[in-house]
C-alpha cells in the first residue's frame, strides 16, 4: 500500500494491511505472490461458470413478500439431548510424574488423546491423531527477515494444546449405569472416587461430571451415598460457600438430596476444573517424585485459599491428599467444601479449633507427600520412622516442616508461614503475572476472530440464496451481484497458471479493510473476464449492510 493510500484508510485497516503483507509467501512455481494492494490494480482471472455480467443499477430494493412462511420456518431441536457414549479409557498413572517438578512446567498434553469413530474422547496407546487437533504452524520457512513467521499470529502451540485438551475433556461423556438426568443436570459421566477423612469414618465421595440445563456449562456433582443432610436446615449451610470466591477453591454452587440414583444421596455441585485429579492419584499413590519448589507453591497457595475461607467465619474441616486437586499447570484447588457443615461432621463446632485444624492438615499433606520417598525417612528406636525432609531440602522449608506439624509451637497462623516462606511469595507472584500475560497477548491475537466471523457470515446470508432464485426482488443484480464478485476476488483469487491462489493474508487483509469501510479502490471482475468495476471497500461494506437489513426486516417473508 503506497503511502498517500494509507492515509486514507483507517488505522484498524492500515494495521491489518501491514500485518498481511507479510504473510505474503512463494508460491508453488517460486515466484512471490503480489501483495494485496498491487492485485487490486491488476486484472484478477476467475474460473469462468455464470453467464456473462450485466450491469444494473445499484440501489436500494424493496423487501421481498413473495416467499411462503412455510418454506422458511424452522424446526427447534429440543434443549439438550441426553446422551450415554462408550466409557474413556483410565487417565495414565503417570501422568503427574513430569508436572511435579516445578510450578512453571506444563504437562505434555494430547501425548495420548485421540479422538473415537463415534466423537467420544479416548486414550488409545498409539500418538494422538495430529490431522484432527491441527499440526504445529512451522516456525520460519526461509522468508526474508522482515517477514514474520506463521506462527508468530497463533496461538501459543503449548497453551493451545492445553486448552484444547481441557475443552474435550469436558464435552466428552462417557458410558455407564448413571441415570440420564438428575435434578438439572444430565449427560452424567464418572470421574474420581475419593475417601473424605473429616470424621472418625471415612466418607465415600464419587465425583460425577454432568451438564446444566440452566446455562449449558459442566459442573462437578459430589454424590455420597446413602447419607442425608444432618438437619432439614443444614443444606442451608452450603449458602455461606456459595459467597467465597478464591482461584485456589473449586467453587460451591448448590446442595440437594435425590432418589435419582437409586438410593438416598446428597449431592454436592462444585466448580468443574477440567483434567485437575487429586494428590492422592497423582502423587501419593502413584510415588511421584516432588521438587521443593513444587511443594513451596502447593503450600502458598493451600495458604491462600485458607485464608479466603477463614476470613469468612468458615473451616474445611475436610482437607487431605484426597480432597485437593491438582491441574496439569500445577494449579491447585481446594474441593469437598461445604460437605462438612452439611453433614455436622464434627457435631457442634468450635471455629478456633476448626480452623487450627485446617492449617495442621496443611502439614499432614506434606508428610503424606515426603512419605513417597524412602529418603525422607528416619528411624527413632521403639518408634515408627517418621517423615522429616531429607537432605536436598533447604533450612527453610525443614523449619515450615516443623512449624506446620506443631513441633515448634502448638499454635499455627497464617502470617507465621508467610514469614517462613519470605521470598518465595514474590516467586509465585511472578508466575501467576507471567501466565497472565501469556493469556493477555494470546487473546490479542485471537480479538478480530469475532469481527471477521460476523462480516463473513453477513456475506454468506446474501450470496446465492437457493430460496431467492425465483424471487425478482432478491436478484443477484446491483448490490448483491458486486457482493458475490468480491466473495470471488477474496476467496476465489487463480494465479497466471490458473491455480487457486489459497493466501490468508489476502483473506484476512481485504476482509479487514471491508469492515473498516477503506476508501481504496479494488477492481471486481467477473468469472467470465468479461466485465469489471472498480469500486472502493467502504461502497462494498454499504452494499452488505444494507442487503443484510433487507434480508432480516420483518416485512420479507
Amino acid at each position: 500500500m503506497s503511502s498517500s493510500s494509507t492515509g486514507q484508510c483507517h488505522s484498524t485497516a492500515a494495521a491489518a494491511h501491514s500485518a498481511s503483507e507479510s504473510l505474503i509467501t512463494a508460491d508453488n512455481s517460486g515466484n512471490k505472490a503480489q501483495s494485496p494492494a498491487l492485485r487490486a490494480q491488476t486484472p484478477v482471472k476467475l474460473r469462468a461458470s455464470s453467464p456473462a455480467f450485466k450491469p444494473s443499477p445499484i440501489k436500494n430494493r424493496k423487501p421481498s413478500s413473495v416467499a411462503s412462511a412455510s418454506s422458511s420456518q424452522l424446526r427447534l431441536a429440543p434443549a439438550f439431548t441426553p446422551r450415554q457414549q462408550p466409557r474413556p479409557r483410565q487417565l495414565d498413572e503417570q501422568r503427574a510424574e513430569g508436572g511435579t517438578k516445578g510450578h512453571a512446567q506444563v504437562l505434555p498434553a494430547f501425548e495420548s488423546m485421540s479422538v473415537g469413530s463415534d466423537g467420544c474422547v479416548e486414550r488409545p496407546p498409539g500418538p494422538i491423531n495430529e490431522e484432527f487437533f491441527m499440526k504445529t504452524l512451522p516456525a520460519h520457512t526461509g522468508q526474508p527477515p522482515y517477514m514474520l513467521p506463521a506462527n508468530h499470529f497463533a496461538v501459543d502451540e503449548q497453551l493451545r494444546r492445553v486448552l484444547v485438551r481441557e475443552t474435550h475433556a469436558m464435552s466428552s461423556v462417557g458410558e455407564s449405569d448413571l441415570p440420564a438426568q438428575v435434578h438439572s443436570y444430565h449427560s452424567l459421566s464418572p470421574q474420581e472416587m475419593v475417601d473424605v477423612f473429616g470424621a472418625s469414618f471415612p466418607i465415600r465421595q464419587h465425583q460425577i461430571k454432568a451438564q446444566s440445563i440452566a446455562d449449558g456449562r459442566c459442573y462437578s456433582l459430589h454424590r455420597i451415598t446413602g447419607t442425608q443432610p444432618a438437619s432439614k436446615s443444614a443444606l442451608g449451610a452450603i449458602d455461606k460457600w456459595k459467597a467465597v470466591q478464591s482461584p485456589s477453591i473449586a467453587q460451591v454452587y448448590e446442595a440437594f438430596t435425590t432418589r435419582a440414583f437409586g438410593d438416598n444421596s446428597l449431592v454436592i455441585v462444585h466448580e468443574l476444573k477440567p483434567l485437575a485429579a487429586s494428590l492422592r492419584s497423582q502423587i501419593v499413590d502413584a510415588r511421584a517424585q516432588v521438587s521443593e519448589a513444587f511443594l513451596w507453591s502447593l503450600v502458598l497457595q493451600l495458604i491462600s485459599a485458607l485464608r479466603t475461607v477463614h476470613s469468612a467465619g468458615l473451616a474445611v474441616q475436610t482437607l487431605s491428599v484426597s480432597t485437593i486437586l491438582l491441574s496439569p499447570t500445577n494449579r491447585v484447588y481446594l474441593n469437598s467444601c461445604g460437605l462438612a457443615d452439611v453433614l455436622a461432621l464434627h457435631g457442634s463446632l468450635n471455629m478456633d479449633a476448626a480452623q487450627q485444624g485446617d492449617l495442621q492438615a496443611v502439614g499432614h499433606v506434606l508428610s503424606a507427600i515426603l512419605g513417597t520417598n524412602a529418603e525422607n525417612y528416619i528411624a527413632v528406636q521403639g518408634q515408627a520412622p517418621v517423615v522429616v525432609p531429607g537432605a536436598g531440602f533447604s533450612p527453610d522449608f525443614k523449619e515450615l516442616f516443623g512449624y506446620l506439624n506443631h513441633r515448634l509451637t502448638p499454635v499455627v497462623a497464617i502470617d507465621d508461614i508467610l514469614r517462613l516462606a519470605g521470598s518465595r511469595v514474590f516467586v509465585e507472584l511472578d508466575a501467576a503475572r507471567r501466565e497472565s500475560d501469556l493469556l493477555c497477548d494470546n487473546l490479542r491475537l485471537e480479538l478480530s476472530n469475532g469481527r471477521l466471523v460476523r462480516l463473513l457470515c453477513k456475506m454468506n446470508f446474501i450470496t446465492e440464496r437457493a430460496d431467492s432464485v425465483m424471487d425478482p426482488e432478491w436478484a443477484e443484480t446491483g448490490d448483491r451481484y458486486l457482493i458475490k464478485l468480491f466473495r470471488d476476488y477474496v476467496f476465489h483469487l487463480v494465479n497466471e497458471a490458473g491455480k487457486p491462489v489459497a493466501s490468508m493474508a489476502h483473506v484476512v487483509g481485504n476482509l479487514n479493510k471491508l469492515d473498516a469501510g477503506s476508501p481504496e479502490k479494488v477492481m471486481l471482475m467477473s468469472r467470465d473476464e468479461k466485465s469489471c468495476l472498480v469500486v472502493s471497500y467502504e461502497e462494498v461494506k454499504r452494499c452488505v449492510e444494507e442487503a443484510y437489513q433487507e434480508l432480516v426486516a420483518p416485512t420479507r417473508r
